[in-house]
């Protein structure tokens, strides 16, 4: 994360000039970090919202691929997300729309920062999410709803094989 512009500049020309290409620069969003589990199709739905919280205080936080690498150390999942009802409600509604719109199948993760202002902001979806059964987000959502790692890869395949 960069948070002045000379920083800015700096990082931008440097990942112009090792890519070759357009780099596309966003504000960062400081809040809440989710993440939203989806399985099945006619009608998919939530599995559950599970927020992430760093396990030390940080001013930023993100959810970098090296903390999700040494996750058990860095922070913990709180699932269900405690957020506001409105909020929870809005990520849900929000999330199957994104699940639709994008043409998902079978299963999804959806990841939101809910700003400090109560809004969530979408921040990507991932339609082939990790399944690794120890430290990826929806087989952890999944534990928290009472699924075992067989139980959700059967849900996950019977999803995919009512479609044919």
């Amino acid at each position: 994360m960069v948070e002045h512009t000379v920083q800015a500049k700096k990082k931008i020309t440097a990942l112009l000039d090792q890519y070759r290409q357009p780099v596309m620069v966003e504000e960062f969003i400081a809040g809440e970090e989710v993440t939203v589990g989806i399985l099945g199709n006619s009608p998919p739905e939530i599995l559950g919202i599970m927020r992430v919280l760093p396990k030390t205080k940080q001013k930023t936080f993100v959810y970098s691929i090296e903390v999700k690498r040494d996750w058990e150390r860095l922070v913990q999942y709180e699932c269900p997300a405690n957020l506001d009802g409105k909020v929870i409600e809005k990520i849900t509604d929000a999330s199957l729309r994104i699940y639709k719109v994008l043409g998902c199948y079978d299963f999804a993760r959806i990841d939101f920062r809910v700003g400090y202002d109560g809004i969530p902001y979408f921040l990507e979806i991932n339609p082939l999410p990790g399944l690794n059964p120890k430290s990826s987000d929806l087989p952890i959502i999944a534990y928290s709803k009472g699924l075992d790692y067989r139980e959700l890869i059967s849900v996950i395949l019977d999803a995919a094989l009512s479609r044919y």
